[in-house]
Order: structure tokens, then C-alpha cells, then sequence
């Protein structure tokens, strides 16, 4: 990854002068050449995260998988290649199932008492996200499975708890697979067709609002995100203490003796 990093920052340093960091930019990340001479490392950026997302690493994964269709687009020449497309499709959905199948084993080998040894785990294992699964499973069974690939926030906790439930892999890895059959062509397609216009949308954006306007724009969107995270995380420790509270109070009820009359 980092000799992609060393490469964009060369070339923005060196025809920043003559048109701008931003079009260099563009002109580099939109290069079907460039997309071509660094596809391995790209590839193996893109599954490696796939595989992190799915045992709980706190990344949007359709944010990978649409990179992804932009990687196809732009290493199949600028065109809709139906095999680069299918060995993305491919790519994808190995290191996602790889990445699932580790969250459905912690729920299967450790069960829910993780959360009080592994502290990321209670973060990510939050009562609200507990009790909004379960209900899934109540009402859906086995197809919980395919609905919690299509919902970003609850997929870790709906792999888990499969896991949890003793699911048989077989019977979860059919669900999970049946979820990809629908999310990931989604995304693959988006990224392709950001492959086509985005380029286009963005030296248009940059000229109309300036360089930095734009890259001001974009730093206060990632700001937002991530108060936006921050504020969800602190409201979910709220409930989980809240409902801890309940159910020391309710324990402390249950030991206390009824009075005599």
C-alpha cells in the first residue's frame, strides 16, 4: 500500500504547479494505465480490508467493494469487461465469506461471554444491536443470515450470533452467499459507474467551487462521519449501562426477602 501512497504523492508533487494537486490527482486515480500497473497491490488492499471488515474491523465495507468496480472499470481500458467484473464479483466474495465465516467462529467457540473478556467486543456487541438481531432470528430464522449482509452496522453481530446459535457453516455460508448475490453486483456497479462519470463530476465540481473548497467539503464530510460515530458509540455504552442498571435492580429484588405480615 505504500508504494501506491509514494506514487499519488509524487505525481501531485510534481504537476501541482501546472494544473493543481487535485486534477493531478484525478488524472492519476482515473488512469486506467496507473490502475493497470498497481492492480496487485490494489486487489490486495481492497479483499485484505474485506476480510478485517467481516471479523469486526470498524470500516464501511460497500465503500471497499465499490472501489472495487472502479478498480474493474478502469483496469478493463475504460470498458465494461464482464471478466474483470466477474473476477471482482469473485475477489469479493471469497474474503467477504472468509471475513464472515471469522465472525460466525468467535460467536460458535466464545459465545456471548466474550464481551466481558475483549473489550472491543462490547463495543461492537451492543445490547441494542443484540436485541435488534435476535428479534430477526425470532421472526426470519435462517434468513436473518441473508438480511444482516444487507445492512451495514448488524453484520458482525448477525454472523456472531449465527455462531452463537450453533448454525451449521454450511447452512450460514448458503445465506451469507445468497446476501452477496445481491449487495455486492449493487456496489460493483456503482464503482463502475464512478469509474465513467466521477472523474468528470469532480474537475467539474473543482471549477465551480475552487480546489479548495471542494477538499474543505470533503474534510467536513469526513468530520461529520465520524461525530456522527462517536455520538452512536456513546449512546450505545448509555443503553448498555442503563440496562446493566435494570438488571442489577432487578437481581438486588429478586434476593430481597418478602416482609412478613
Amino acid at each position: 500500500m505504500l508504494p501506491l501512497l509514494q506514487t499519488l504523492l509524487t505525481a501531485s508533487a510534481e504537476a501541482a504547479g501546472e494544473s493543481g494537486w487535485l486534477q493531478t490527482v484525478y488524472a492519476t486515480l482515473f488512469d486506467p494505465a496507473w490502475n493497470q500497473e498497481h492492480a496487485s497491490t490494489i486487489w490486495l488492499v481492497i479483499t485484505g480490508v474485506l476480510v478485517l471488515t467481516g471479523i469486526g474491523l470498524p470500516t464501511p465495507e460497500d465503500i471497499w467493494l465499490t472501489l472495487a468496480g472502479f478498480s474493474a472499470y478502469k483496469q478493463a481500458g475504460d470498458q465494461f469487461v464482464w471478466y474483470y467484473f466477474a473476477g471482482a464479483f469473485a475477489a469479493t466474495t471469497v474474503a467477504i465469506l472468509i471475513g464472515d465465516t471469522g465472525a460466525w467462529w468467535l460467536g460458535r467457540r466464545f459465545g456471548f461471554g466474550i464481551r466481558d473478556r475483549v473489550k472491543i467486543m462490547r463495543k461492537l456487541l451492543t445490547e441494542k444491536r443484540l436485541r435488534r438481531v435476535q428479534g430477526w432470528f425470532d421472526n426470519y430464522g435462517s434468513w436473518t443470515v441473508f438480511l444482516g449482509r444487507q445492512v451495514a452496522g448488524v453484520r458482525f453481530v448477525t454472523f456472531f450470533s449465527a455462531g452463537t446459535m450453533r448454525m451449521s457453516w454450511w447452512r450460514f455460508m448458503l445465506f451469507d452467499f445468497l446476501g452477496c448475490l445481491v449487495s455486492i453486483p449493487l456496489w460493483l456497479t456503482l464503482g463502475g459507474l464512478a469509474s465513467i462519470y466521477g472523474r468528470e463530476w469532480l474537475e467539474k465540481a473543482s471549477r465551480t467551487v475552487g480546489g479548495g473548497m471542494l477538499a474543505a467539503a470533503v474534510a467536513a464530510l469526513v468530520v461529520f462521519v465520524i461525530v456522527v460515530k462517536v455520538r452512536s458509540a456513546k449512546r450505545a455504552k448509555k443503553d448498555a449501562e442503563d440496562i446493566e442498571a435494570e438488571i442489577r435492580l432487578s437481581a438486588r429484588g429478586e434476593a430481597t426477602p418478602p416482609e412478613s405480615m
